[in-house]
C-alpha cells in the first residue's frame, strides 16, 4: 500500500467525507470540510476515514488510555462491552442519589461568593450583612 503525500490529503478528506453523506461517522451529525479530520490509525497508519476534530481528539485519548493505562481493554470484547454500555451509563438520571463531595452546587457556589464579599468588605455592616446570609443559607 502506497504513503499518501501531504497534498494528496486535503482531496481524500473531502471524498471521504462525501462518501459518508457529509456526516461524522463517530458521532453522526454533520461534517463541515472546516471542522474535519483525517483520522488514522497510530499503531498501523492506516487512514481510516474523514470525521469531527473533536471527535478524532476524543478517539485519540481513548486510544492511548487504552495502549497506556487500560490493559483490561487490550481484549477487544471488554473494549466494545464497555464502549457500548458507556453510552447508557452516561445518560442515566442519577437525581435520585446525593451529590459527590467534591461537587459544587449552585449553593456551595454563592456561599463562596459571599465568603469572598464579606471577606472584602470595607464596613462591618456589609461583612455582618454576609455572614448572615452564609448562616442562613448554612441552617436551611
Amino acid at each position: 500500500m502506497s504513503k499518501l503525500k501531504y497534498t494528496e490529503v486535503k482531496p481524500l478528506r473531502e471524498k471521504l467525507r462525501r462518501e459518508n453523506g457529509g456526516r461524522c461517522p463517530i458521532c453522526q451529525e454533520l461534517l463541515s470540510p472546516e471542522e474535519a479530520a483525517l483520522d488514522h490509525c497510530h499503531k498501523t497508519g492506516h487512514i481510516r476515514n474523514t470525521i469531527h476534530k473533536d471527535c478524532n481528539i476524543l478517539l485519540g485519548k481513548i486510544e492511548n488510555y487504552v495502549g497506556r493505562y487500560g490493559k483490561r481493554f487490550r481484549d477487544p470484547v471488554i473494549l466494545d462491552t464497555a464502549l457500548t454500555s458507556m453510552v447508557s451509563y452516561i445518560i442515566e438520571d442519577y437525581k435520585m442519589n446525593p451529590y459527590h463531595p467534591t461537587h459544587k452546587t449552585p449553593e456551595d457556589r454563592e456561599i463562596r461568593m459571599w465568603r469572598k464579599r464579606m471577606k472584602s468588605a470595607k464596613t462591618p455592616k456589609t461583612k455582618q450583612k454576609y455572614k448572615e446570609l452564609i448562616e442562613e443559607r448554612a441552617n436551611r
